[in-house]
């Protein structure tokens, strides 16, 4: 995949803890596979989804396209407002295929495990932390099947790559 064509991938999740919801939103650089984005919230909604965006633009490079699923957070005016006025492309799940979006729910799948009972954390300061902490783990030290290697390695090198080739 070319830097023109990168794209980011999005979804959100929702963790049970004391009672209510702790929602989840995640953006993943389907190249390098890294999580960039990430945004905790106790409300679900599209600032929740716009502030997972915001924040992995602070960081990395504007993506040509933004995937996710056909959520009314992700379908929402102001989202897309936010793709249009950036100039990504928008592309979708169909609806009822969720393997469509399988990168995120891979990734959900082992962030669950990881997480194990958030009921554990006796605040909810604790629980956001063990959240971006195991963000971290996955992108700095966990081993990606696809890439052989944490998916921050692989960035990096992909880096170097790309500046020898300049």
């Amino acid at each position: 995949m070319e830097e023109k064509e990168r794209s980011f991938w999005a979804d959100f999740t929702e963790v049970w803890w004391k009672n209510r919801w702790v929602y989840i939103a995640t953006v993943i650089d389907l190249y390098t596979r890294q999580i960039v984005g990430v945004a905790v919230s106790l409300r679900k909604g599209t600032p929740l989804t716009i502030q997972a965006l915001y924040g992995a633009l602070l960081h990395y490079q504007r993506p040509h396209i933004f995937h996710s699923d056909n959520g009314k957070e992700y379908d929402a005016k102001a989202f897309i407002a936010v793709l249009e006025d950036l100039g990504i492309l928008i592309s979708r799940s169909h609806p009822g295929c969720p393997w469509e979006n399988g990168y995120q729910e891979s990734f959900y799948g082992k962030f669950k495990l990881d997480l194990g009972d958030p009921n554990r954390f006796k605040i909810l300061g604790e629980l956001v932390a063990e959240i971006y902490r195991i963000v971290w783990v996955y992108n700095h030290t966990r081993i990606h099947s696809a890439l052989r290697m944490p998916p921050r390695v692989f960035a990096e090198k992909h880096t170097e790559t790309l500046k020898r080739a300049a």
